[in-house]
């Protein structure tokens, strides 16, 4: 795996050539250089090099007095130590303050490579385990939000389901609708008489949910009733708020036939599978509430 950004720290023009010349460019990573200590911590800061190829003996500041102020400033990088023969003791003392390899000048281009990938490799683990830990805590918050939105689909469901009126229960649909899946807009579909018209008989619209009866024309909720599941329209732009949209409908079945639909229009942004199944199974909530209903008034209950 190459790519990550290499930082040398070394005073000798010619060495510092010859490492990203003959090693970082051939194998693909990217790289930055410094002359010396102080050059080497600029930009350590400002570039955020994911590995240091440190030279020990250089003006101004040496590559311990680097390594000190790297652990004064909390920074935790690797470091690869390029030393002369002769310095092996020095280079083992500062393992301590962040080294994890050295070479021995003049090195080969294969040993410098090797140290590399063997620095690198607890870096790219350490990655890893950071991107999979928070993928482990996105899916935790999903789960737990998928739980609470079922826990107050149940509530909902109930509250729904044990509403004789058949007026109340249509806005109450629509609120539910609006919380449980962040709808901007909301419309409760039935089909009229002729069986050839769709009569909206609720709306919401922002936070005012209202009674109505006028024909209007809407083809996917007719394309969610024929097929009998929920369905998501093409984004849209939403004239009102100018934002992108998109509508979602779910067909309310009684026995098995469309009687009508719920729809309701979300941000595009946000839309998800989630938001269709929750839906879906609140339409199937308010086609059990409206039966229920109908046949309360059938029995003048209601």
């Amino acid at each position: 795996m190459a790519g990550e950004r290499i930082l040398v720290v070394d005073d000798g023009a010619d060495m510092r050539e010859f490492v990203v010349k003959y090693v970082l460019k051939p194998n693909g990573y990217e790289y930055l250089e410094a002359r010396d200590g102080l050059e080497g911590f600029d930009q350590i800061v400002s570039g955020s090099p994911d590995l240091v190829l440190l030279d020990l003996q250089m003006p101004r500041l040496d590559g311990i007095g680097l390594l000190r102020k790297m652990q004064e400033s909390e920074i935790n990088l690797p470091v690869v130590l390029m030393t002369f023969y002769g310095s092996e003791e020095i280079a083992i003392e500062v393992f301590r303050l962040g080294v994890k390899d050295y070479v021995i000048k003049p090195f080969t281009e294969e040993e410098l490579l090797a140290a590399i990938e063997r620095a690198l490799m607890v870096s790219r683990l350490r990655r890893e385990r950071e991107e999979l830990t928070e993928r482990l805590a996105i899916a935790s918050r999903d789960f737990q939000r998928r739980v609470r939105d079922l826990q107050g689909l149940t509530r909902l469901g109930r509250l729904v389901t044990s509403q004789p009126d058949a007026s109340v229960l249509m806005v109450r649909v629509l609120e539910a609708a609006a919380y449980l899946c962040s709808a901007e807009r909301a419309a409760l579909l039935l089909i009229g008489d002729d069986g050839r018209t769709l009569i909206q008989r609720a709306g919401k619209l922002d936070s005012k949910p209202f009674l109505t009866n006028e024909v209007v024309e809407h083809p996917l909720a007719w394309q969610a009733m024929q097929g009998g599941q929920p369905v998501a329209g093409p984004p849209q732009r939403d004239l009102t708020s100018g934002i992108r949209v998109v509508p979602l409908c779910a067909p309310l079945l009684a026995r098995g036939v469309a009687v009508g639909a719920l729809c309701i229009t979300v941000p595009a942004e946000s839309t998800s599978e989630h938001q269709l199944q929750l839906l879906g199974a609140l339409a199937d909530y308010a086609s059990i509430g409206l039966e229920m209903a109908r046949m309360a008034a059938a029995l003048g209950i209601a």
